[in-house]
């Protein structure tokens, strides 16, 4: 366990044990009665445990098909390895609800995933040099010179299309060395989603139960539910600041940044972004057990004259159709269809909204996530 994981285990085990102590407060009875450690087991074995072992395999299907086609590049294992890249990718959306502390600090997610890519790096010293692409060397460089990001950028030409990827890989003038990268790339991932797996698995560092006993009515940032939630609300506003309101111009005068969609040669910004709220959904949902709508009517939190709940499912809908509604990849929508993708941007600014303001507030948990969406 390294320092930063372990740090965070003492410090919830702490937050357990206070648990019984005099810092309870004095409504705690009232929250305490509804089953958190029931929820928060449903939740890491509906969700989080199957959703760190699917992205495990959906990574073991990427190198399968990887090898497959730089073995023989034809246009059948060319699309192939790139649907395998694309499911990859959204297994790995599903799961970013829970990075949280621990695991964000091992930089774990890091290591599979960081975008943009380094692609000045990767064509200038990884392709152009002779260094071997051993394990040792990937391990050597930054998260933005590795992981699905590099994959996207070997895998997929926007102008080319699929003619000019194969050509690199089979009459180009690095086409072994090409070959040979995207398969130590591809061969990297599962391990980090094994390291995940023994975080949170019985037989490993079982996370999952520290994460069921680490609970605080009282809302301690600490507990497992205040690092839940405000882990959620950071997710979202991730896709409102970053992930939409780049590329949207938010940050830069309305100026239209299409070159800053987080997945620029695939394509596949918005079904990633769609996965998330997806994945965001699912969790206060707690999939078919107790989720946090549940604990909402439990504590019999409202908006307006009606449930809270009810209001918080509203607007995953809402954010999730204008989501689904914007025409074309991202990078074009923004230009073409840019009202599409403002009445998407503005959906998620409201559920961010309701989870900050109304969820927190009502749970009785405190925020620990500072909010920068800097509109």
């Amino acid at each position: 366990m390294n320092v930063a994981r372990g740090l965070a285990v003492m410090a919830l085990g702490l937050s357990l044990m206070a648990c019984g102590g005099a810092n309870r407060a004095a409504d705690a009875p009232t929250a305490a009665a509804f089953e958190r450690g029931a929820m928060l087991e449903n939740l890491a074995t509906q969700l989080i445990l199957p959703g760190q072992e699917a992205l495990l395999t959906a990574l073991n299907e990427l190198v399968a098909a990887t090898e497959s086609f730089t073995g023989n590049p034809t246009p059948d294992t060319l699309g192939a390895v790139q649907a395998a890249w694309l499911q990859a990718n959204l297994a790995r959306m599903t799961v970013l609800p829970y990075n949280f502390d621990w695991v964000a600090d091992g930089l774990i997610h890091n290591r599979m995933d960081t975008r943009p890519a380094r692609v000045a790096f990767v064509n200038d010293e990884m392709l152009a040099g002779d260094e071997p692409l051993t394990t040792e060397y990937l391990d050597s460089l930054g998260s933005s010179s590795v992981g699905l990001g590099v994959m996207e950028y070997l895998l997929f030409d926007p102008a080319g299309g699929d003619a000019a990827i194969l050509a690199t890989f089979t009459t180009g003038p690095d086409a072994a060395r090409r070959r040979e990268l995207l398969n130590a790339l591809a061969a990297a991932l599962p391990p980090r989603a094994e390291e995940i797996i023994a975080i949170w698995s019985a037989d490993g560092e079982n996370y999952t139960q520290i994460f069921i006993d680490a609970d605080e009515a009282t809302g301690d940032i600490w507990s497992s539910i205040n690092l839940l939630t405000n882990h959620m609300l950071a997710v979202t506003e991730e896709v409102v600041g970053d992930r939409l309101g780049q590329p949207l111009g938010k940050r830069n005068n309305d100026q239209i940044q299409p070159d800053l969609v987080e997945a620029p040669y695939s394509g596949a910004s918005l079904e990633r972004i769609i996965a998330t709220v997806e994945a965001l959904q699912a969790t206060y949902r707690g999939g078919d057990g107790l989720g946090f709508d549940d604990y909402l009517d439990f504590l019999g939190a409202t908006y307006g004259d009606k449930p809270l709940s009810r209001e918080v499912n509203a607007r995953f809908a809402a954010a999730l159709a204008a989501l689904r509604a914007i025409d074309g990849p991202l990078e074009t929508a923004v230009q073409t269809h840019p009202a599409q993708v403002e009445t998407a941007y503005q959906a998620m600014r409201e559920l961010m909204t309701i989870i900050k303001v109304d969820m927190i507030n009502q749970m009785g948990l405190t925020m620990t996530f500072n909010d920068s969406d800097g509109d």
